[in-house]
């Protein structure tokens, strides 16, 4: 005789309720927790994957549609109207381009694999050349660019990644310090760590504000950008064990100081730094930040945007 179907759903309901039935649900979903999260992990990889292959395919359009651009302003064939248009498309095509390097940076940070192409590197040198690359921007605002370094400093890092974390901060600095004000970029030594400082006179940051900047995607509002640049500085940072704070600065504004470990040799069993020479990519990416940022102010009326808080 066939089963009523009361009692079946009467059986289930009484096996849902005996401590057997739910001990052996909760070792069932212990035994598939570790294939779940094996399954999440892969899932942001190729969300990662999936970033950078998109980043890679947008930068080769943008880069020939800069260096078109390059070549029909130096044509001399162009009349103002048409001149003026090619710069706006430049200016377009430089904004895209930083915005696909932060978001692809940013993917690279997320990657659990990630491992610096540390090398010794004369730090000083860098910090040199990308506050000086910021020269034509400052003069835009007539700002007193000040830059402070030692003739020279050799440390183990990462030279894509100072670069990145000069410009960003560099970028901030200008974007906030008032017309004809003060930005200044210096670096020294403090017994065992590297210390990086960017200051400007700007309106500052509220002290309840100091942490939450750092944060992905924060940003002023009315302002451009993606709010990536700070909370790159603070992942770089940490990437090479150190730390990055914001603070009151002697000039009036806000004060950055990233420190870094202070070391002059690799470790022994460091892997070699490998691949092809990174200075075009270094002046690529750098030239992206000055040259979104100079869009940005020429945008705004070249007028300082307020700190966050």
């Amino acid at each position: 005789m066939e089963s009523d179907g009361h009692d079946t759903q009467d059986d289930d309901r009484r096996k849902r309720t005996s401590p057997r039935w739910w001990r052996s649900r909760a070792q069932s979903e212990a035994d598939d927790a570790p294939a779940r999260e094996d399954r999440a992990a892969a899932r942001e990889d190729d969300h990662r994957q999936q970033l950078a292959d998109v980043g890679h395919e947008l930068r080769s359009p943008l880069s020939i549609m800069l260096a078109l651009c390059t070549r029909l302003e130096e044509s001399g064939r162009l009349v103002a109207e048409d001149a003026e248009d090619v710069a706006r498309i430049r200016a377009n095509a430089y904004t895209m381009l930083r915005r696909v390097q932060d978001l692809m940076l940013v993917a690279r940070l997320e990657s659990v694999d990630l491992q610096l192409e540390a090398a010794v590197i004369d730090v000083a040198a860098i910090v040199q050349s990308c506050a000086e690359g910021f020269g034509s921007v400052a003069a835009q605002r007539d700002l007193d660019l000040r830059i402070g370094v030692p003739a020279r400093l050799p440390a183990v890092a990462d030279e894509e990644k100072i670069v990145s974390v000069v410009s960003n901060l560099l970028a901030n600095a200008i974007r906030h310090a008032p017309s004809g004000g003060v930005v200044r970029c210096s670096l020294s030594t403090a017994p065992g760590r590297l210390i990086l400082q960017v200051a400007d006179n700007g309106p500052g940051i509220a002290p309840d504000q100091r942490q939450v900047v750092f944060e992905r995607y924060r940003r002023d509002a009315g302002a451009g950008g993606t709010g990536l640049g700070l909370a790159i500085v603070g992942e770089i940072a940490q990437l090479h064990g150190g730390s990055v704070a914001v603070g009151d600065a002697p000039e009036g504004g806000a004060l950055f100081t990233v420190e870094l470990p202070l070391r002059t040799q690799r470790a022994p069993d460091a892997p070699p730094r490998t691949g092809p020479q990174r200075s075009l990519a270094l002046a690529d990416r750098q030239k992206a930040v000055i040259e979104d940022l100079r869009a940005e102010l020429e945008a705004g009326g070249l007028r300082p945007l307020p700190h966050r808080g």
